[in-house]
């Protein structure tokens, strides 16, 4: 069997926001780094905790999937990227 070819790199990042209680950002981020550079994120708001998840776009489901399983542990909301993408 043949290895299946790999999907072309993407042109943009895919963004979803999640907002959790700012004490728990540091677990969020030791829980996230558990799936293996799956995404990574940036605090947009310190106070209210309030991130920018930034993954690839192939990799929304698996993201999402990731995300839905870490708010079983850390409650947490999440939100689609409200401003389109930076090509756009």
């Amino acid at each position: 069997m043949s290895p299946r070819p790999c999907a072309p790199p993407p042109r943009h990042s895919a963004r979803l926001l999640v907002r959790l209680a700012p004490a728990d950002v540091a677990l969020f981020r030791f829980l996230l780094e558990a799936y293996e550079n799956l995404a990574f994120f940036t605090v947009l708001e310190r106070k209210t905790a309030l991130l920018k998840v930034v993954f690839s776009p192939q990799q929304e489901d698996a993201v999402r999937a990731a995300l839905a399983e870490i708010g079983a542990s850390v409650p947490l909301t999440v939100r689609d990227w409200p401003f389109g993408r930076p090509d756009n």
